[in-house]
């Protein structure tokens, strides 16, 4: 009677031993690892992490590898945080534990979970950010990555089976071999989601550059870690992400101020976005900079606010939407643009400018929809002898950006809800030439003992440049 008993019992769990055999693959490999005593020790950082979770109880954790690692959070260590403006807006008031470490495998995550650090507590979201070490060092294919983390997501589900598990996509990196083994890795990980309890996103596409898989310079310090720049565009992707799966998730926004620009923020009609020609309004250093007459002139009437930045490019527009919330708590009539001239300073494509340009477009319309978008095309300029590397061939920079120009004049022409305005005919001789004397640089600014090329119009091109933007925006506050 007791063999049969216990034949039964092997029948009845041999299919669930045979399922736990089958979560962990031949490809997953649970151990710690070493791999870099002198950034921080990775035995120290796991025993903090669990002796955290005995008095802590996050709401969110996110598990990851040196990317999540350097963005923000508790526990912090002598690894290096870049990321805290983001952090600290994508999770807000919320409870967190980051469970990144510089270096990890899926494998080290696996086993660090397998060790404790989710013992004792119940997440409502598990965040997986990881898997770049196994594609860009370790060279897994598609394939193993993918299994390695659907063994990871169904140990989470042992240890955490209350938490919802949200699967994000590897990051894009600069190594163009690994473009299509990301994308297919991205693709095996998105089926892995149920929708119910378990979600894939791929935040990654908002650094996509023009070609798959690949990062864009300005987000990435090395052509795998973020700059701030990726983090604010990265942790605004996620913060829509949660919203949308988590009804409890009170993130993602930036307080109310109680004024902007000495405005208060619901009295805003006009913003001006843009790098420094938009924050130079500021400037009241006559002659050659005696802005602020201008501004108060044409755009105060429209209780506008300056939300320019000097040395901003296309995607440090992104970032301070998502990082600083530059647009929550207004609903301007219009949103004014003005940008790209310092992506194609830094020597960025025609293309990807083009594109830049779209992206912060496309994100303003996305979070103030009722807003009409002027759109003001890239002023000509000739920045030969700035520390910029476009200054080398300040030709090519010029017909770049008017190329630029030429393609958003036919992308915008039949949309209605932006207007784009191309004004470099009030910065051109009939010729084509540059007006040098519309700038102040060549009168101000000195580098190496030589005066730099014109690129911020002086006090009289500033003027001419608001007089004819103007009729447009009157035109717009008409409508």
């Amino acid at each position: 009677m007791m063999k049969h008993f216990l034949l039964l019992a092997m029948l009845v769990l041999a299919p669930c031993l045979t399922h736990l055999t089958e979560a962990v693959p031949s490809t997953l490999k649970p151990e710690s690892q070493d791999r870099d005593k002198t950034s921080y020790t990775w035995t120290d950082r796991h025993e903090a992490i669990k002796l955290r979770h005995q008095s802590v109880k996050p709401e969110y954790v996110i598990i990851g590898d040196s990317i999540t690692h350097h963005w923000g959070g508790e526990p912090a260590d002598r690894f290096g945080q870049y990321g805290q403006a983001s952090w600290a807006r994508l999770f807000g008031p919320h409870t967190v534990t980051n469970m990144g470490f510089g270096f990890d495998y899926v494998d080290n995550a696996y086993y660090r979970v397998e060790q404790g650090e989710l013992d004792g507590i119940s997440p409502r979201v598990v965040i997986l950010m990881i898997g770049t070490n196994n594609l860009g060092h370790r060279k897994d294919s598609a394939q193993a990555c993918a299994d390695n983390t659907k063994a990871l997501v169904s140990l989470i589900r042992q240890k955490t089976p209350a938490s919802k598990i949200l699967i994000l996509g590897i990051l894009p990196r600069r190594e163009k071999e690994l473009g299509p083994v990301i994308a297919d890795t991205n693709k095996r990980l998105a089926s892995l989601a149920d929708n119910k309890t378990i979600f894939f996103a791929n935040p990654g596409l908002a650094l996509q550059s023009n070609e798959p898989g690949i990062i864009r310079n300005t987000c990435t310090s090395d052509g795998v870690h973020l700059k701030p720049t990726g983090y604010g565009i990265l942790g605004e992707e996620i913060a829509g992400t949660l919203s949308r799966i988590d009804s409890s998730y009170k993130g993602g926004k930036v307080p109310r101020p109680e004024t902007i620009d000495g405005i208060a923020p619901e009295q805003i009609q006009l913003a001006a976005i843009g790098d420094s020609i938009t924050d130079n309004y500021h400037k009241a250093q006559p002659p050659y900079q005696d802005f602020l007459p201008i501004w108060k002139e044409f755009y105060t009437p429209y209780n506008a606010v300056n939300l320019g930045v000097s040395g901003n490019t296309t995607d440090d527009v992104l970032a301070r939407i998502g990082n600083q919330g530059i647009l929550d708590h207004i609903s301007p009539k219009v949103v004014q643009i003005m940008i790209g001239t310092n992506d194609t300073g830094q020597g960025i494509s025609e293309e990807e400018t083009f594109r830049g340009i779209r992206r912060v477009v496309d994100k303003v319309r996305a979070k103030l929809p009722e807003s009409h978008i002027l759109l003001i095309g890239i002023l000509p300029s000739n920045i030969h002898h700035w520390h910029v590397p476009a200054a080398a061939e300040p030709v090519k920079k010029f017909q770049i950006d008017m190329k630029v120009n030429d393609r958003l004049a036919r992308f915008y022409s039949d949309r209605s809800e932006v207007t784009f305005l191309d004004i470099r005919h009030v910065f051109l001789n009939p010729d084509g030439s540059l007006r040098s004397e519309l700038f102040y640089d060549p009168h101000v600014v000195v580098i190496n003992g030589q005066k730099a090329g014109p690129l911020h119009p002086d006090t009289k091109g500033q003027r001419l440049m608001a007089e004819t933007i103007h009729p447009f925006i009157e035109r717009l506050f008409k409508k």
